[in-house]
């Protein structure tokens, strides 16, 4: 039992140097040597967690979407209305401490090897569907399940066009402006009528105000880290 913990948390370490790896150098140029310099380890050490790069990357790509699902239930926790939970899923989506150039450049690298990694297709179908499942839960709240589940097929779309944007423009995009993005998406696939959009924009004022000192706090950027 102790030894399956050092090697987990071994596998872990490892996930993040490779994550950092990619940050760095992009994809192309990240190598098990660099992992393993990052990391503080040989590339002997890192072959003997992950027997091929192909594994390695799926372990990182696994690690991307799951900082994005701690983030969401992070602020899950504030969140006591529908126009709350909806807001803290597209906030949790565009906040800087995951969302900004580096990490979304990095995103960029590894989305490109979905079609050739079966195991990142799995994570990512399976983050796909995370953000859906999320999405369905509240818009239903406010539109017939038909047209609920259309909505959030739209919404999860807008959430990966502005990230894959993101990662490719030479000038970052700020969360402001993402969520302002999606806000406008919202506005035109939501009611949205003068009571409505008082609601949204009171969501979506305390969720980024409650963001600020959750996900930017140091302990959320440590837990985010290990």
């Amino acid at each position: 039992m102790r030894s399956k913990s050092i090697r987990s948390i071994r596998r872990a370490e490892l996930s993040r140097a490779a994550f950092e790896a990619v940050v760095q150098f992009g994809l192309r140029r990240t190598t098990l040597d660099k992992v393993g310099a990052i990391a503080g380890v040989s590339k002997g050490v890192v072959l003997h967690h992950f027997k091929e790069k192909s594994a390695l990357l799926e372990a990182v790509f696994r690690r991307s979407n799951t900082l994005l699902s701690e983030s969401v239930v992070e602020l899950y926790r504030y969140a006591e209305t529908p126009y709350e939970r909806l807001w803290a899923i597209i906030v949790a989506n565009f906040f800087e401490t995951i969302f900004n150039r580096r990490v979304c450049q990095a995103w960029v690298s590894l989305i490109s090897e979905v079609p050739h990694n079966e195991g990142c297709q799995r994570v990512q179908i399976a983050n796909n569907e995370r953000i859906r499942s999320n999405l369905m839960h509240e818009l239903k709240h406010f539109l017939p399940e038909g047209e609920a589940e259309k909505v959030a097929r739209h919404l999860g779309v807008h959430i990966d066009g502005i990230w894959v944007r993101a990662g490719l423009l030479p000038a970052p995009v700020e969360t402001d402006v993402a969520v302002s993005e999606m806000e406008f998406v919202i506005s035109k696939m939501l009611p949205f009528d003068e009571i409505s959009a008082a609601k949204h924009k009171n969501a979506r004022q305390k969720i980024e105000k409650i963001a600020n000192i959750a996900l930017g706090s140091k302990a959320f950027k440590d837990k985010v880290m290990q």
